[in-house]
């Protein structure tokens, strides 16, 4: 069974789905087979890698699969999964906004993202999960099916009640289902330059979640055109996107992204 991965975070814009693009696109660069799930509703991942018309226009989507409304069965997961040039990945689909509020009423709800992923066919090494920027049964349900969630955050302290919150309903999870759900770090995105993280925020984060656990980020152009570029910073080419200036920044970020997939790979 395929190891899985939640990327959590109780706050939107902190980069959980520029963290999920480029973890994943770090595993499959390390020869893995790997699946990216677009649990979110607004569909970060899957518009930036490329598919806002399969967003806007499926007719498959994780409502049909998840929910008792739709006309799929939990064993028909597969159908949903679509190839990109890195990696695989179940897109989001504008009708997921209607599934958060089904699975609130139905019975085992909030488990059926995991008992769907529990009879996939396909044979993958990692699965990665988007979770969506809230608490509720979406992203509930992205941590019991993974079991173990990466936390992305901004190196500030706003960032910090909210990974508190997280932590929380992870804790009521943990209790509520007899199951241990294990932290395995923080990825601080955009910080800036010089590293001029006050040594009192990245204190925090070093006492929350061990020091060799927080890995950081730096705030570089590279990231935001490999995403106009629809890939992750390993599937991008900065001579082909007009940026050939970028190969040294590209390098920089990937030998970050690659360090966060050593660790996962550790983890899990």
């Amino acid at each position: 069974m395929a190891d899985r991965l939640a990327i959590a975070m109780q706050k939107g814009g902190v980069g959980k789905s520029i963290t999920t693009v480029n973890l994943a696109g770090a595993l499959a660069d390390k020869g893995h087979n790997v699946l990216a799930v677009d649990a979110d509703p607004q569909g970060g991942l899957t518009v930036k890698l490329g598919f806002k018309n399969h967003y806007r226009e499926a007719d498959k989507s994780l409502f049909e699969v998840l929910s008792d409304q739709g006309d799929m069965e939990l064993e028909d997961l597969d159908e949903l999964i679509i190839q990109h040039e890195e990696y695989d990945i179940i897109p989001a689909q504008l009708r997921n906004f209607n599934l958060e509020k089904a699975l609130y009423t139905e019975a085992g709800g909030h488990n059926s993202l995991k008992r769907s992923l529990d009879r996939m066919n396909h044979d993958y090494d990692y699965i990665l999960i988007d979770s969506p920027p809230n608490l509720g049964p979406l992203s509930d349900g992205a941590l019991l099916a993974a079991r173990n969630v990466v936390f992305p955050s901004h190196p500030n302290e706003i960032s910090q009640n909210s990974i508190w919150l997280l932590r929380q309903e992870i804790q009521t999870l943990e209790k509520k289902f007899d199951i241990d759900i294990s932290s395995i770090g923080a990825v601080l995105n955009e910080v800036p330059p010089n590293e001029s993280i006050s040594n009192e925020v990245r204190g925090w984060f070093f006492d929350v979640f061990g020091e060799s656990n927080v890995f950081e980020v730096a705030d570089r152009a590279v990231i935001e055109h490999s995403i106009s570029y629809n890939s992750s910073v390993f599937g991008y080419d900065p001579e082909d996107a007009g940026y050939p200036w970028d190969t040294n920044a590209m390098q920089d970020m990937c030998d970050t992204y690659n360090l966060l997939a050593q660790h996962v790979e550790k983890s899990l």
